[in-house]
């Protein structure tokens, strides 16, 4: 895998954005607060895992960055109340917002073969903890007169695999209240997008999954590779930057084609 300290824009992308990144312990999350923080933004890294997120903050700083982590757990009003507070009370203001934190499904099998605990533990986080890390980002951004969300997405949204039911309509739901958030915010210059991912390579769990599968991975991807982390960090960087002021309410495919077709050699 490629090191989370790689670049994934030009030196400045970013200079002076202060820039929440939930599920930032890992995979892209990881890589986003990096790279972020190298483009020259003062990123608030949460996770559940607040020892991992603090230490990722610590590397940060020593490297020159601004960070601060902190435990988050966005499906809890409180946490998110608190993490957001924290953020604006260290930096002073609040610029972007990057809704990555997700669950992957603990359970696959079609909508009756799943549990209802394993509907809603999947519910909770992405659509849960999207609407509540938005509305409490939201008026910190009104305040300050402009802002960017950036909610990280699927295309399990629009090609549904049979499989995982609940994530297929979390995913969804999170079109739904992009569009929703672009719409009714757009008039205060805060823009909400969607990153909707295809399969993304990000921890040694998924590499192990798939690991016996390329040639199914490429008939998924006319590009002929899965995407990583970085990929999607390059994405989530532009449309938090002011290189994409006119972008609002779009679901934006980072997903090397999957959504245009198979290959077919």
């Amino acid at each position: 895998m490629p090191s989370p300290h790689a670049a994934i824009a030009p030196p400045g992308y970013l200079a002076g954005k202060v820039i929440i990144i939930t599920g930032a312990s890992q995979g892209i999350g990881l890589v986003s607060a990096h790279g972020f923080a190298a483009l020259g933004a003062k990123v608030a890294l949460g996770a559940r895992r607040g020892e991992v997120v603090e230490a990722v903050a610590a590397e940060i700083k020593a490297a020159g960055g601004k960070a601060i982590g902190a435990a988050l757990d966005v499906t809890e009003e409180a946490s998110v109340a608190a993490f957001v507070d924290k953020t604006v009370s260290r930096f002073g203001r609040l610029d972007g917002l990057f809704n990555n934190a997700g669950r992957d499904p603990q359970e696959h099998g079609g909508l009756a073969d799943i549990s209802l605990d394993e509907w809603k533990a999947v519910h909770a986080v992405k659509i849960d903890g999207t609407f509540l890390c938005s509305k409490y980002a939201i008026p910190h951004m009104l305040k300050a007169g402009k802002g960017s969300i950036v909610n990280n997405g699927s295309v399990v949204s629009e090609r549904a695999p049979s499989m995982v039911p609940a994530p297929s309509a979390s995913q969804s739901a999170i079109t739904g209240m992009t569009r929703s958030m672009a719409a009714a915010y757009g008039h205060a210059n805060i823009r909400t997008n969607m990153l909707a991912t295809g399969l993304i390579l990000t921890t040694e769990r998924v590499e192990g999954y798939y690991k016996d599968q390329h040639d199914r991975m490429k008939s998924w991807c006319p590009m002929q590779r899965p995407g990583t982390s970085e990929d999607v960090a390059q994405a989530a960087a532009w449309l938090l930057s002011d290189y994409s002021s006119f972008i609002n309410g779009a679901i934006i495919p980072v997903d090397g084609g999957h959504l245009a077709g198979e290959y077919r050699a």
